[in-house]
């Protein structure tokens, strides 16, 4: 198995990344491809104690002078750094020549490359960006999308839960997977318009449970949370802040008394622990579902361990044919979306149509 890593597209140093890639070679048994300026992996290498002529762990390179920035627009850099690593990675995938792809660089670049280059699965309108998120009953749900799409249709949030479904039964075991629409409230009839002419369509899934909301989806219960991409960014940058600002208050107030701090040294364990459950490095990046290969975004500040993590992720992926059962379990469970798309389409038609004649009338 051999996944390619960007190693010029997040906020740390390339050797930070390279690092991360190097450690996923020793513990995972996956060859990684680092795509970057040769030069500068060779001395990265070459700085961890390794050489990429004779090396001991299954690391290539693919040669890759450009980066995409954070500051890149998406469509201008996918089209004009055709040789950055980003581009470099998504072709590999493309071309056989790798099983994945992370990056933890501009998250729209990824998604606007990986849609273009590798295509979109049979029955995929859009594709999302799923994030598992720890909740108190020890469990993990699937939140999604964070962020590939600010506006959807009802019909892509149902394609995201039938995706969400498949990733939790295949990569984690759950048989019957609990979906969830993110509302606030639980009520039927509650919501904004999307969530409304979504509930309908949701139902039609089996493990549907109906409305969550944002207050009750740590408690569990649910293993896939839906939601348009503008409120799932919101809710996952929401829940990363509270949990940095919550660590940050516990510091400050063991800091403040002596029997705190001894306190604070008998629970260190169980409060590391909770750092782990909190950190966003320990789940590794989230996959990009719905497009025809592995496609995994870590997140732009990871360091090694969060990449190291990302890559684990992307191996996981490769190893359950995630794409190819995604696409099976879209055509099982969406038997309508066919239809519903033929009808959408022909009323987009008509309306154009009318108002061609009116432009004409006029």
């Amino acid at each position: 198995m051999r996944i390619v890593l960007d190693t010029l597209g997040g906020d740390n140093p390339p050797e930070e990344i390279i690092t991360g890639g190097i450690e996923a070679a020793k513990e995972l048994g996956v060859e990684v491809a680092l795509a970057g300026p040769r030069e500068l992996i060779e001395k990265a290498l070459a700085a961890a104690g390794r050489s990429a002529e004779r090396i001991s762990i299954p690391i290539t390179i693919i040669e890759a002078q450009e980066a995409i920035t954070m500051e890149d627009s998406p469509t201008e850099a996918i089209r004009r750094k055709r040789s950055s690593s980003l581009i470099q990675g998504i072709l590999a995938v493309k071309e056989g020549k790798a099983d994945g792809f992370v990056s933890p660089g501009n998250t729209g670049a990824v998604m606007a490359a990986a849609t273009l280059e590798l295509g979109r699965l049979a029955g995929i309108d859009r594709p999302a960006l799923a994030v598992l998120i720890p909740a108190l009953d020890g469990r993990r749900f699937l939140l999604l999308d964070v962020g590939a799409n600010a506006d959807c249709s009802p019909l892509n949030l149902k394609q995201f839960a039938i995706m969400g479904q498949v990733y939790m039964r295949e990569v984690f075991g759950i048989d019957h997977p609990k979906v969830g629409l993110l509302n606030i409230g639980t009520e039927r009839g509650k919501g904004s318009e999307l969530a409304r002419k979504t509930y309908p369509l949701l139902e039609e899934l089996e493990g549907f449970v109906g409305n969550v909301e944002s207050n009750r989806i740590l408690q569990g219960g649910v293993d896939v949370v839906v939601c348009d991409g503008f409120v799932g960014n919101v809710l996952l940058k929401g829940l990363e802040g509270s949990s940095h600002a919550l660590l940050k208050l516990i510091k400050r107030t063991i800091q403040r008394s002596l029997p705190a701090k001894l306190g604070a040294f008998l629970l260190s364990p169980a409060l590391q622990r909770v750092k782990e459950e909190l950190d966003a490095a320990h789940y590794g990046g989230a996959p990009l579902l719905g497009v025809r290969g592995v496609v995994i975004v870590a997140h732009g500040h990871s360091d090694a361990e969060a990449i190291k993590n990302a890559i684990r992720v992307a191996k996981s992926a490769v190893e359950n044919e995630l794409p190819r059962r995604i696409e099976e379990g879209i055509a099982r469970l969406a038997p309508k979306v066919t239809w519903f798309q033929t009808l959408r389409r022909k009323r987009e038609r008509e309306r154009k149509e009318k108002e061609r004649g009116e432009g004409q009338g006029s």
